[in-house]
């Protein structure tokens, strides 16, 4: 074979269409992708250039340039680092991740940007981009939100306005019902209680929640505040309930009466996951083997009861699952 043949046969990056490019670059990591190709030739220039769906982090000042050459073609973004982040550059970004929020980030998040996915790390100066979260998400600043981490949502203004498009939602406030009715289409939701709620008399039923997760970071929280959101939610097919880490001075969510309300309220569960923290009077392993069956009987979906010893560091436990497979539950709660 003659070295004309063999020259005929080599593949050059001229020879692929620009499609193909724009599939495989979607693939490479975004700093790889500046190393590889950026500066090859005009025709790559050009396609990197009109890229749409690109995912990038921002971990270091490093990374400015880089992010500075992508910011039109950048989908996704996970910030690592504190300064001005200039998102209005971002006209392409539907997913946003602050990992060590400031103010002056938050500040920037305006309803210009386009979301679809909003993820808000929690801070030490929480309080403060707390007032500014709540304020854009209540007067409508995400029109297209479709998921939503933020650390809490305050209900201090009067003027707030449906979210039609959210899905899940994680974040913790005094108003849940409140909450549940500015989100009619809310299928997932993670609410960490940190103080007793603010109570009313129920508005219309949620109909679409399915999956509701339940944080307990206050032993003031009761089972009348437990009750008063799983009345409104009544097509849960999963839930999952995180007691305080410290034993209560009174038993407010004993086992026997969440059932109750369990049996009463969610006839569509078909997943449960319960953990609550044990007193110094109910540390005796031997004597809760005894009533593990008794446990049992008390709804069809607990299934695997496990009683776990107290540490230096936390009372025992009693958890509750209707999966035995502890593999199988983690999935599901994940």
């Amino acid at each position: 074979m003659s070295d004309y043949t063999i020259q005929q046969r080599r593949s050059t990056l001229e020879m692929f269409p620009d499609e193909l490019f724009f599939e495989l670059f979607e693939y490479i990591p975004l700093n790889d992708l500046y190393r590889a190709f950026f500066g090859l030739n005009t025709r790559i220039d050009t396609i990197l250039k009109n890229l749409s769906n690109l995912f990038a982090e921002w971990t270091t000042n490093s990374d400015d340039r880089i992010i500075n050459i992508f910011s039109s073609c950048i989908n996704r973004l996970v910030v690592w680092r504190g300064g001005h982040l200039n998102l209005y550059r971002f006209n392409k970004l539907r997913s946003l991740k602050l990992a060590l929020p400031t103010i002056q980030q938050c500040n920037e998040i305006q309803s210009s940007l386009t979301l679809e996915h909003l993820h808000i790390e929690s801070s030490a100066i929480s309080h403060t981009i707390t007032e500014q979260l709540s304020f854009l998400f209540l007067t409508g600043a995400f029109p297209r939100l479709r998921t939503c981490r933020i650390d809490e949502i305050q209900f201090d203004q009067n003027i707030f306005q449906s979210k039609p498009t959210l899905l899940s939602l994680m974040t913790r406030t005094q108003h849940p019902i409140k909450l549940l009715s500015l989100c009619p289409m809310l299928m997932h939701l993670r609410l960490n209680l940190k103080n007793n709620i603010n109570e009313f008399p129920p508005l219309d039923i949620h109909l679409n929640l399915r999956y509701l997760q339940l944080g307990i970071y206050s032993t003031e929280i009761n089972l009348s505040s437990v009750e008063s959101i799983l009345s409104v939610t009544p097509n849960l097919t999963r839930f999952t309930l995180d007691g305080p880490c410290i034993t209560p001075p009174q038993n407010k969510l004993d086992i026997c009466s969440l059932a109750s309300v369990f049996t009463r309220r969610l006839s569509k569960l078909r997943f449960v996951y319960i953990s609550l923290p044990l007193s110094e009077s109910q540390s005796d392993l031997k004597e809760f083997e005894n009533e593990k069956e008794l446990l049992k009987k008390l709804h069809p979906l607990f299934n695997d009861i496990v009683f776990r010893p107290r540490s230096y560091y936390a009372p025992g436990r009693l958890i509750i699952s209707s999966i035995i497979d502890s593999k199988t539950v983690k999935s599901h709660i994940n």
